[in-house]
């Protein structure tokens, strides 16, 4: 990798621009660089061409303006860290590729890094310069994968966080309002497993790796819907933290689930299965 390739992180404030460095820490193979004012973010974004812009001001929509009036055919990829309600403000523009994720949600849930090398991936693998209608129409499909997980993972954040309260209310309730929980807790649980947010979830990853789960089918025939749900979260780049979360499971059961599949997959001990996954529908 060239040392050329650099990430421009900008926010109004220093706290926000520390948080998201520090949250960047795996991502150790870009040089990172900081502005704070508009001006500087056009005036880097002008001069050294970086491989990702990440923004994170009070107005974000301001600054995608700021780097259009320079060049209408502006083509860098830009992650919005969003603050709350600012969603339904942020107006999109088709001719470039706009990321969005909650601050919030990025930095306490340690979510950032891996949709930053999710998309530095997406880059390298299609260079804008080299074929740009290319690379913006897989970037919006991984754009549209990264979202439904995100929230999907919120959904079901929050089913649990209900279904918490509901164990604390329980004891403290007659029989017949007992029964009533219980139904609700049922319901949680159908809901959270609910086999169409898989079947959503393929759809749009199979849009961005169209050939992976055929490969992988048929190398491995032994693998359960299962088995290739978590291959597709790896190849996702997913932390075990993220894939712990979205399967609703604990670090142990991911850490089981890893060891069966290089099992089934025949790997040697030294082999990292995330990596051997990356090898499929390259």
């Amino acid at each position: 990798m060239t040392t050329h390739e650099n990430i421009l992180i900008g926010s109004d404030t220093s706290a926000s621009l520390a948080a998201i460095i520090k949250s960047l820490q795996d991502v150790n193979q870009y040089s990172f660089i900081t502005a704070t004012r508009v001006s500087d973010i056009v005036q880097i974004a002008k001069s050294i061409q970086p491989i990702l812009i990440i923004l994170s001001f009070r107005d974000n929509q301001h600054i995608i303006k700021s780097l259009l009036t320079y060049n209408k055919d502006f083509s860098i990829p830009i992650l919005c860290l969003l603050q709350k309600n600012e969603r339904h403000h942020l107006q999109m523009c088709d001719t470039i590729v706009v990321f969005t994720q909650m601050f919030e949600y990025g930095i306490q849930y340690n979510n950032l890094s891996t949709n930053v090398q999710g998309i530095l991936k997406l880059v390298q693998k299609t260079k804008p310069s080299q074929a740009p209608k290319t690379f913006v129409q897989s970037a919006m499909q991984t754009k549209n994968l990264t979202r439904f997980t995100l929230e999907l993972d919120q959904k079901k954040a929050v089913l649990d966080k209900i279904k918490e309260r509901i164990k604390q209310l329980y004891d403290g309730v007659d029989a017949a309002t007992k029964t009533k929980l219980m139904s609700i807790v049922n319901t949680i649980k159908m809901t959270r497993n609910d086999r169409k947010h898989w079947d959503d979830f393929k759809h749009y990853f199979e849009n961005v790796n169209p050939s992976f789960l055929k490969e992988l089918s048929t190398k491995f025939p032994c693998l359960t819907a299962k088995d290739l749900k978590y291959c597709c979260y790896l190849k996702m780049n997913m932390s075990n933290e993220d894939i712990r979360l979205i399967l609703g499971i604990n670090q142990e059961s991911v850490r089981t689930h890893k060891y069966r599949l290089k099992k089934k997959m025949v790997l040697q001990k030294h082999q990292d299965l995330r990596n051997y996954l990356q090898t499929f529908a390259n």
